[in-house]
């Protein structure tokens, strides 16, 4: 059977499609490993941004439950092992990544679209913790994006009540970076890729670095200007810096 999962790169722009609508974009653990998988493809082939969506009216609606046995499967394992892996594989990709949600975004897809750097949403996207209604907590890292987004009180009362959101209610609490009308959605998420895609490629992955950092302020200060002299001396910090001294438009080559 051919894969739900694929990936293009084209002109320095990655696009990764989950398109599985039978199931609502849900997931089995091979799946979810190919996700993962994609984004390294779509950087080995010289993605300078990587865009995902889901196929369709949805983004993703988490794990197929199908593929599931509670009884004798060993679920730390496999959040352990196979399911956080994916997403770490998101979530560390050295190159900035957008995600772009239509319809659910629940459970692994919660996880999925809040792994990716900047997260674009429809309106009438569903986005939440479903997981109180089958006596589990919520995984795929959502704790941790609830907390840092919106804090521990609001975290604890969508987990604990299992309510979903909108996109935009998401979007008005911080949860996400915007909401829009779902027939707008594409076209600006696609202008919006194709910009950062034609951007510094290296000055993005040191901004990747230093926002990921764990120190106060005196270590992402230090942090900053390391890599500002570093960046000055590469391609794009050259070409920059002498398109502002002549008053044009840069034209960065990822270098």
């Amino acid at each position: 059977m051919s894969s739900p999962i694929s990936w293009r790169c084209e002109k320095g722009l990655g696009v990764v499609v989950i398109d599985r609508p039978e199931r609502k974009n849900s997931l089995t653990l091979q799946h979810m490993h190919e996700v993962g998988a994609a984004f390294g493809e779509c950087v080995d082939d010289g993605a300078r941004c990587i865009l995902i969506r889901g196929a369709g009216d949805m983004f993703c609606a988490g794990r197929d439950l199908l593929d599931m046995d509670a009884a004798t499967e060993d679920t730390e394992a496999v959040l352990r092992d196979r399911i956080n892996p994916a997403l770490a594989a998101v979530r560390g990709c050295g190159v900035p990544t957008i995600a772009s949600v239509k319809g659910p975004a629940l459970g692994f897809g919660f996880g999925l679209a809040l792994a990716c750097d900047i997260t674009v949403v429809a309106d009438n996207a569903l986005m939440g913790s479903p997981f109180r209604n089958i006596g589990c907590t919520l995984d795929s890292g959502g704790h941790y994006y609830m907390r840092e987004r919106i804090g521990v009180h609001r975290a604890a009362e969508l987990i604990f009540t299992g309510r979903l959101i909108s996109g935009r209610e998401a979007a008005a609490m911080g949860l996400v970076n915007r909401s829009m009308g779902a027939l707008d959605l594409d076209g600006y998420v696609d202008a919006l890729a194709r910009s950062i895609a034609q951007g510094p490629t290296a000055a993005f992955a040191a901004t990747k670095r230093i926002l990921a950092s764990q120190g106060g302020y005196d270590d992402m200060a230090e942090l900053e200007a390391h890599y500002q002299a570093r960046l000055l001396r590469t391609s794009d910090g050259i070409e920059g810096l002498t398109a502002f001294k002549e008053k044009r438009k840069p034209r960065f080559s990822g270098s």
